[in-house]
């Protein structure tokens, strides 16, 4: 999974200070531009009364300079007021830019007509008026006139203002994008750890059901049998009880392969467990148990299979003996099993419904049946499993999946 994009580290904070006193201080000059020519008898500051009343105005208004990020609206007010004093709208432009960044588009074009208006009467303004009319007294012969440069000025002023918007709006929706982009990112990797502990739990619970269950519902039956012979002094009791005592020993290693599994985590590669050429034994173990079995089990080029379906077979046919011994115990069952490169992976066992030993039923709610339809479909093969004409059947089909380039072995037919 991609890492999260790294976040733009945000100004100092007392840059932004600085910054501001910056403005302040600036503000005081072009206030002092804008209102050197005000009409009246100047005083000893050089301004006229009204001049200086109106730059004290200006300068308490310009104070809101430093509110301009938390109280946009309050400088843009403010900037009007100067504005329309015939100050100057260098303030009302900072207020406006400020808004205009916070605003949503519909408002951002409303905010951005009466910008333009609110410059432009101020322009009329200057240019139909003697208010400051001398600030831009350029007759040195360079041919720019004092129309000329106040049009210039706003025009520069409005398109500055109009792109600082921009390029602020795209900022901040790139930084918006980026933080949705780490939640998603973190939403992922959540749901990925997630599934893939749940993906754990599952192989677990299948490996525990379709091994070691199985197994321990073996050693039930098999230890009924050797109580059967204790009781009935049959001398075959000890070769039965020796018989229970392997299997116990299988399902110690099977119980130690588990924890063994637990304890390496999730990123530890688990080594597949049962092989095709194992499944005699299987039914080996179920004639042990004291069930009669009918088999046939042809086994054509296995060592070319895949690891998983090599394991999958096996742990589909313990499933399927299991299932035949756990609810039909006693019953006959007919057990196939055909594999091969040319023809894919044939499983079928079948076991009469008539027949049952309640003693011996020892449930299981369904769930290697269910493992067994989840194996074939991971396999992209198919599984039936289900009561017909008398019998309880299980019917899988699997493609074969070759594991490399390894020469098949030779057609083996074994009739345990």
């Amino acid at each position: 999974m991609t890492p999260p994009p790294t976040p733009r580290a945000a100004p100092p904070r007392w840059l932004r200070y600085v910054w501001d006193v910056v403005l302040f201080v600036f503000s005081l000059f072009v206030t002092v531009l804008g209102l050197a020519n005000v009409p009246g008898p100047e005083t000893a500051t050089g301004m006229t009364d009204l001049g200086l009343g109106v730059w004290l105005i200006a300068l308490v208004a310009w104070g809101t300079v430093f509110l301009r990020r938390r109280f946009p609206w309050v400088t843009l007010i403010a900037g009007l007021v100067v504005a329309l004093l015939g100050v100057d709208y260098l303030l009302f432009l900072l207020g406006a830019f400020h808004v205009l960044v916070r605003a949503d588009v519909r408002r951002r074009v409303l905010i951005g007509c009466g910008t333009f208006a609110v410059v432009a009467l101020w322009v009329v303004r200057d240019l139909t008026t003697p208010w400051g009319a001398d600030v831009f007294t350029l007759d040195d012969g360079s041919g720019v006139s004092p129309t000329m440069a106040t049009v210039a000025i706003a025009a520069t002023s409005l398109v500055i203002t109009a792109g600082s918007v921009a390029l602020s709006v795209s900022l901040r929706t790139t930084a918006a994008e980026r933080r949705r982009a780490e939640v998603e990112h973190t939403r992922a990797t959540t749901l990925g750890d997630e599934l893939a502990r749940q993906a754990e739990r599952q192989d677990l619970a299948r490996e525990i059901h379709d091994g070691l269950t199985n197994r321990l519902a073996l050693l039930s039956m098999m230890g009924g049998n050797v109580t059967k012979a204790v009781e009935r002094g049959d001398p075959s009791a000890a070769d039965l009880a020796r018989s229970l005592q392997a299997q116990s020993r299988e399902a110690l290693g099977d119980l130690r392969g588990l924890v063994h599994d637990l304890r390496e985590g999730p990123s530890a590669q688990q080594a597949p467990r049962g092989t095709m050429r194992a499944v005699p034994a299987l039914i080996a173990d179920a004639r042990a148990a004291g069930t009669s079995v009918s088999a046939t089990v042809v086994l054509d080029g296995i060592s070319t299979a895949n690891a998983a379906l090599d394991s999958a077979v096996h742990r589909m046919a313990q499933e399927s003996l299991t299932n035949a011994m756990k609810h039909a115990h006693g019953a006959p069952v007919s057990f196939y099993l055909e594999a091969a490169p040319s023809s894919g992976v044939r499983l079928r066992v079948t076991n009469p419904l008539a027949v049952r030993a309640k003693a011996h039923d020892l449930g299981g709610g369904g769930m290697g049946l269910v493992g067994i339809g989840e194996r074939a479909a991971a396999l992209g093969g198919t599984a039936w499993t289900g009561a017909h004409g008398g019998e309880f059947i299980v019917d899988v089909t699997l493609p074969w999946v070759v594991a490399g380039d390894e020469s098949a072995a030779s057609a083996t037919t074994v009739t345990p």
